[in-house]
């Protein structure tokens, strides 16, 4: 069995600084040292995007440090409010793939964990084209019957909320019809 703790939308802003009232820092910090407490035995911590407010490097920095006081692996995601450009000085060591996309995959115990870049720049929608769309494709038919998790940004379905459907992803019936085929393996 796997331990697995899944966090999103960090919106870390520059140190010191405050986003709506609230210390991004100081929250996930707090975050961090339950977890080290309390989830210390955890196989993998993923963080699913908006890692940041603005995408500017001195968020950036800030998040890296806080991290840093983190006992279990983790995993990060690229969200509409980050920049590539800004996540890949901070964090050099996770995967991109061939088109430069941050995404990349995680075989466990558990089964293969696939994390999904879902931005495109310009827009907060999620984005996931026909080229992404292959890549993930062939990561699954390596994975033979494994058990497949998928982690994303971005929901690939409505959710009923209008704010959040406006920047779902776009190409939303695409996906499903392209995963539909691996809906027996994929687990969440």
């Amino acid at each position: 069995m796997m331990k697995l703790i899944h966090l999103t939308d960090t919106h870390f802003v520059r140190a010191g600084e405050l986003l709506y009232g609230l210390d991004p820092k100081a929250r996930l910090d707090a975050c961090i040292a339950d977890i080290n407490r309390n989830h210390g035995d955890a196989d993998l911590a993923v963080i699913t995007g908006d890692l940041t407010h603005f995408g500017d490097r001195e968020a950036f920095q800030a998040l890296r440090q806080s991290l840093d006081a983190l006992t279990v692996p983790v995993q990060l995601i690229v969200g509409n409010h980050d920049t590539n450009a800004a996540f890949r000085e901070f964090f050099p060591d996770v995967p991109v793939d061939e088109t430069g996309a941050v995404q990349s995959v995680r075989d466990t115990e558990a089964g293969r964990l696939i994390f999904l870049d879902t931005t495109k720049a310009g827009t907060h929608a999620g984005w996931y084209d026909e080229a992404r769309l292959d890549w993930l494709e062939a990561r699954l038919a390596e994975s033979g019957d494994a058990p497949v998790f998928l982690f994303m940004h971005h929901p690939p379905l409505l959710l009923g909320v209008p704010a959040m459907d406006r920047i779902g992803l776009m190409q939303r019936d695409l996906f499903n019809a392209r995963m539909t085929p691996h809906l027996p393996r994929i687990r969440h």
